[in-house]
C-alpha cells in the first residue's frame, strides 16, 4: 500500500512535496517515548556559562527506517513507487524516535 503523494504552495509561492501517512499512521503502534517539557529545559540551562543552538532542521533523515520497513512509508508519483529508507515528515512515531536519538547522543549533557 503507498502513500498518497502530492505537492503544496507554501507562502512563498514554492512546492512543497507531501506524503500523506494518515492511513499508515492509523496501524502504527505508537511511540510512547517521552517528549521534553520546554520549560524544564530551560530550568536546567540556568546559570549555564555556555548554551549551544543546533539546528536540527533536517535531524529526521539521519534516522534510518528499520531494514525490511521501508515499504511501509512507500509513496507513488508519476515517476513510479520511491520507497525512503530514512524517517520523513509525517510518520507519527518520528518526533519521539528522533528525541530518543537526541537524547542518547546527548545523555551525558542532559542528566
Amino acid at each position: 500500500m503507498a502513500s498518497p503523494f502530492f505537492f503544496i504552495k507554501k507562502d512563498n509561492g514554492s512546492l512543497q512535496a507531501i506524503q500523506d501517512y494518515q492511513k499508515l499512521n492509523e496501524g502504527t503502534i505508537k511511540n510512547k517515548y517521552p517528549l521534553p517539557l520546554i520549560n524544564e529545559l530551560i530550568n536546567k540551562v540556568k546559570g549555564a556559562k555556555y548554551i549551544t543552538k543546533l539546528d536540527v532542521h533536517w535531524g529526521y533523515y539521519n534516522i534510518q527506517l528499520c531494514d525490511g520497513d521501508e515499504w511501509k512509508a512507500a509513496f507513488r508519483t508519476n515517476l513510479g513507487l520511491f520507497e525512503p529508507t530514512v524517517m520523513f515528515f509525517g510518520l507519527c512515531n518520528v518526533p519521539a524516535t528522533f528525541q530518543a536519538f537526541v537524547d542518547e547522543i546527548f545523555k551525558e549533557l542532559i542528566y
